[in-house]
């Protein structure tokens, strides 16, 4: 078992060191392309099914860091802030949705977020059909916390 208290005291450490080293770049330079600022998604957020898929697929990809509100409080929030040097965004907060037009939501779901090297965001346009990145953006939309419920 001292094996695996070394890998992890390890793992942290080389965490640290790359946001010491000065790899850390902040959130706002994770910009999405001019182009897909601009993309316009076609499905309706009325659509119960859309929802409901776009629900089951953050559940699968998503909620482990961002939590099942989205606010960035998922299991494995901490430990992930620990190693990338970045917190998962609270995508609950009306200021985080409000900066984020569809298109841009989509595109950053999509290539994910690797400065660096280090893995912030892992982008799952390789596995989830374009479709469903629209029903995930659909979904994060519906997280935004409208009622002040904090």
């Amino acid at each position: 078992m001292e094996w695996w208290r070394r890998f992890v005291a390890v793992v942290v450490a080389v965490g640290a060191a790359g946001t010491v080293a000065g790899l850390a770049q902040s959130v706002d330079e994770w910009v999405a392309p001019p182009a897909a600022r601009g993309v316009v998604n076609t499905l309706s957020a009325t659509n119960a099914e859309h929802l409901k898929k776009g629900r089951s697929l953050f559940v699968k990809h998503c909620v482990t860091c961002h939590g099942e509100q989205g606010r960035g409080d998922g299991p494995s929030a901490r430990l992930h802030a620990r190693r990338s040097g970045f917190a998962p965004r609270d995508l609950s907060k009306p200021e985080v949705q409000a900066g984020l037009t569809d298109g841009e939501m989509f595109w950053k779901i999509g290539a994910g977020w690797r400065p660096g090297g280090r893995i912030v965001m892992p982008g799952v346009g390789s596995e989830v059909s374009e479709e469903d990145r629209w029903r995930l953006v659909l979904y994060v939309r519906s997280l935004v916390d409208k009622g002040g419920t904090r």
